[in-house]
């Protein structure tokens, strides 16, 4: 894999990388930092990013199943996040090629709604179900917007391990 930005090519992933990865992300959307917009969720950063780079390791399944621990943890309704975490995993999926080819800073703007969509269907799914609608629950673009932001820094940090030195040894072949 080609990294655009750089220009360089990059090592290969090692797939115990991208679950120790996930389960971090996890642990820190464990931490009890109280359910504000501000507080982005990091598995799902985690989650869009490999499905972006990596999707042959990390796929709908997998996501899908973080999701169901997440609706665990929060207590919230049995299947929620998993629904919205399988969704925006086939959306990532399916725009990898689109994603990748841009720079960083303009993966921004076509990882905004794929955030978006997983903040805002919580609060769709209550509104549904509760034929009512909490307009607290909008800050979610705050948090959407927040994630969207993120993302140049989880690109940095995930793809560090991959990178190849600057310097390269000459009489290496490739």
């Amino acid at each position: 894999m080609i990294d655009y930005q750089s220009g360089y090519i990059l090592r290969p992933v090692k797939p115990s990388f991208i679950y120790i990865s996930l389960v971090l992300a996890l642990l820190l959307n464990f931490l009890p930092f109280g359910n504000h917009a501000w507080i982005p969720d990091w598995l799902i950063i985690c989650i869009v990013f490999w499905n972006i780079h990596q999707h042959r390791y990390v796929g709908v399944v997998t996501a899908f199943l973080f999701g169901l621990v997440m609706d665990i943890h929060s207590g919230s309704l049995l299947g929620v996040h998993a629904f919205s975490y399988s969704l925006v995993s086939y959306l990532a999926i399916a725009w990898h090629n689109r994603i990748t080819a841009l720079s960083t800073f303009s993966q921004i703007l076509n990882v905004f709604p794929i955030f978006l969509l997983v903040s805002l269907f919580p609060v769709l799914v209550n509104w549904a179900l509760r034929d009512q609608i909490h307009w607290w629950g909008l800050t979610s673009v705050i948090q959407a917007m927040i994630e969207a932001l993120l993302w140049p820094l989880a690109t940095n940090v995930l793809l560090f391990p991959q990178r190849r030195p600057i310097d390269v040894d000459p009489n290496r072949p490739l």
